[in-house]
C-alpha cells in the first residue's frame, strides 16, 4: 500500500513520469522484439522495423549524402549529441532553437541540415520559413525525414507518443518549398533501410 502512495505522489509531482512510464508500458503491450539470425528487430501492426530506430539521432545515417551538398558555413538543427559534421549545432534552446536563429543574419547560411527535427515541430512551416530566410542565394536545405509508411514514428504511437506532431511527406514538402522560393535538385521519396527519406533544396534567389 505504501508503495502505491508513493507512486501516486510520484505522479502528482512530476506528470511527465507518468507521461513516460506509461509510454514505456504501452510500448511492452503493442511492440514485440523479434530476433532473426544475427539481426533484431521490432514488430508493430505486421511490420519488422531494424533495432537501429532506437537510436533518435539519424544524422551519421545520412551524412555521406549530405556532404555532396553541405558545404561552407552552415547549421545543423536538431543536431543532437552528433551534429552533421562542420555545422554548427541547433538545440532546443530559449535563446536558440528552430523557431529562433537570431544568431545568424539573414542570407548568410550555405547550408541548413535538418535530421529528424521537423517532425517534432507543430508550427513546422514557420519553422521552414525561417530557415529558408537565413539560407543565401544558392544556400542548400537538406531535410532527412521518417517516411510515412513507418508507423512506428506515427503521431500517437506507442514508439513516439506525443513527440511527433505530423507525418512530413515528400508532396507536402514539395509544394511548400516551391512555393517559398526552393527548387527541389535532389531527393529520394522512397523509404531507405531505416524507414526514411530525403529531400535537397536550392534557395533561387526570388526570396
Amino acid at each position: 500500500m505504501k508503495s502505491i502512495f508513493s507512486k501516486i505522489k510520484r505522479v502528482i509531482k512530476d506528470p511527465w513520469r507518468m507521461h513516460l512510464d506509461l509510454l514505456g508500458l504501452w510500448r511492452l503491450i503493442f511492440i514485440k522484439r523479434v530476433v532473426k539470425g544475427i539481426e533484431v528487430f521490432y514488430s508493430y501492426r505486421g511490420e519488422l522495423y531494424p533495432e537501429g530506430i532506437n537510436d533518435g539521432n539519424r544524422s551519421p545515417l545520412i551524412a555521406e549524402k549530405a556532404k555532396e551538398f553541405c558545404k561552407g558555413n552552415g547549421i545543423d538543427v536538431g543536431a543532437g549529441e552528433r551534429p552533421f559534421p562542420g555545422a554548427i549545432p541547433v538545440e532546443d534552446e530559449l535563446k536558440q532553437n528552430a523557431y529562433k536563429l537570431d544568431n545568424f543574419p539573414d542570407g548568410t547560411l550555405d547550408y541548413v541540415f535538418s535530421s529528424h527535427c521537423l517532425e517534432h515541430l507543430k508550427r513546422w512551416d514557420a519553422a521552414l520559413k525561417l530557415w529558408i530566410k537565413k539560407l543565401k542565394r544558392g544556400g542548400i536545405l537538406f531535410l532527412y525525414l521518417p517516411h510515412e509508411s513507418m508507423r512506428l514514428w506515427n503521431p500517437g504511437s506507442p514508439w513516439v507518443g506525443s513527440a511527433h506532431k505530423w507525418i512530413p511527406t515528400y508532396g507536402v514538402l514539395n509544394e511548400f518549398l516551391s512555393k517559398n522560393g526552393m527548387e527541389i535538385i535532389n531527393h529520394d521519396p522512397d523509404r531507405d533501410r531505416y524507414w526514411s527519406f530525403y529531400i535537397v533544396a536550392k534557395k533561387n534567389g526570388l526570396r
